[in-house]
């Protein structure tokens, strides 16, 4: 689908890329100064490369030196979100939104602002000033503007920076949410590898080397599923906690606790107390450092989530492995050698997973942002 074959030098600054992905959302990682912006501004027209191509498969070629193609930024039709909203404060939502979607030729528009305004939910927010909005909402509003292009290729530079935990879960949610209702590839770039493994299907890993005269050489050097390149961006970025994102819906809440009860495709999950409405769609966050596994009969604990699963795969990185766990989804949790050995844990291995209710971070969209 997106096909990039091009260098591109800076000064004493050189990135390579060479990357094809098939993927719904490809993400892209890397150290800081490693490439990451530069291979974006190049994919919107901003920064030329000294030679390669650049497109999309079968459908837009935006860039090639030996054909002596280059479109200017205009005629690519891609939308950007860059980690500053850079909304227009003179203009509201509504205004903002549809900058760029009364600029689109009606004959290439795809996607209808009423759509857009659902998924994201701004419905309400439309005659606002934008800079009466909190963090998370600008960010909703440049993304719904960048959508409203139609564009071939949604390109996301550090969409979350700047954010507190609450938006950060929230704005992924959304970005799941357009994943899974559009049908526009995108590429993701952060620094942080837990974002990039939440949304992207394939991850491609930028390495940067620096040689005796300080020139530094840029390159993708991996393409594989997060997990699969996992020990390879552990030398490069800081990977923090490995979380899983599970899809839901609330079904009901105890009287008693306050605990809602979410379920997803059989699995049930008790998250904390919060005045959450059955009905509504959620998505939960499930920190693998919060993952304690049993083997055998779990004893009996305080713990409200106890599931029954079956061992999937090993990935070790430093001097920790993360443990893929079936229990209807697949989670991580993560564990040191040491435990991984003394519980004598393999492959096919039935296991439970247990996880207190308040360390699930539930957002439910449409609701009030905190």
């Amino acid at each position: 689908m997106i096909d990039l074959d091009f260098q591109l030098q800076r000064g004493p600054f050189t990135l390579d890329v060479s990357l094809s992905s098939d993927s719904r959302v490809t993400g892209l990682i890397g150290p800081s100064g490693g490439g990451k912006t530069s291979l974006i501004m190049a994919l919107i027209g901003i920064l030329k490369p000294s030679r390669g191509s650049i497109g999309i498969r079968g459908q837009h070629e935006f860039f090639n030196s030996a054909r002596g193609v280059n479109l200017p930024i205009e005629k690519r039709r891609l939308g950007v979100v860059f980690q500053e909203n850079l909304l227009f404060p003179h203009l509201n939502v509504k205004e903002n939104l549809l900058f760029g979607y009364k600029r689109t030729d009606p004959a290439l528009r795809r996607l209808q602002p009423e759509e857009i305004f659902e998924l994201l939910d701004l419905g309400t927010q439309l005659d606002r000033g934008v800079g009466n909005l909190s963090g998370g909402e600008q960010r909703r509003v440049a993304i719904g503007r960048a959508l409203l292009t139609s564009p071939c290729l949604l390109l996301l530079d550090e969409p979350l920076t700047g954010l507190d935990v609450n938006l950060r879960d929230r704005i992924l949610a959304y970005l799941l949410r357009l994943k899974k209702e559009l049908s526009i590839p995108m590429i993701y770039a952060s620094h942080s590898f837990n974002d990039i493994s939440t949304v992207a299907d394939s991850v491609a890993l930028l390495t940067v080397e620096t040689n005796e005269h300080n020139r530094k050489h840029s390159r993708v050097s991996r393409l594989g599923h997060p997990l699969d390149i996992l020990s390879e961006a552990a030398k490069v970025v800081s990977i923090g906690s490995i979380e899983t994102v599970i899809e839901g819906e609330i079904v009901s809440t105890n009287p008693l606790t306050g605990h809602s009860v979410v379920h997803s495709e059989g699995l049930e999950m008790y998250v904390s107390p919060d005045n959450k409405t059955p009905g509504s769609r959620c998505y939960v966050t499930i920190r693998a450092d919060d993952i304690i596994i049993s083997v055998g009969e779990p004893p009996k604990l305080s713990s409200l989530n106890v599931w029954a699963g079956t061992i999937k795969a090993f990935e070790n990185f430093q001097n920790t492995v993360v443990v893929t766990i079936d229990v209807g989804h697949r989670i991580r949790a993560a564990l040191t050698e040491e435990s991984v050995r003394e519980l004598g844990l393999a492959e096919g291995m039935k296991v439970h997973a247990i996880v207190k209710a308040k360390s699930l971070r539930t957002v439910v969209l449409g609701s009030k942002e905190s």
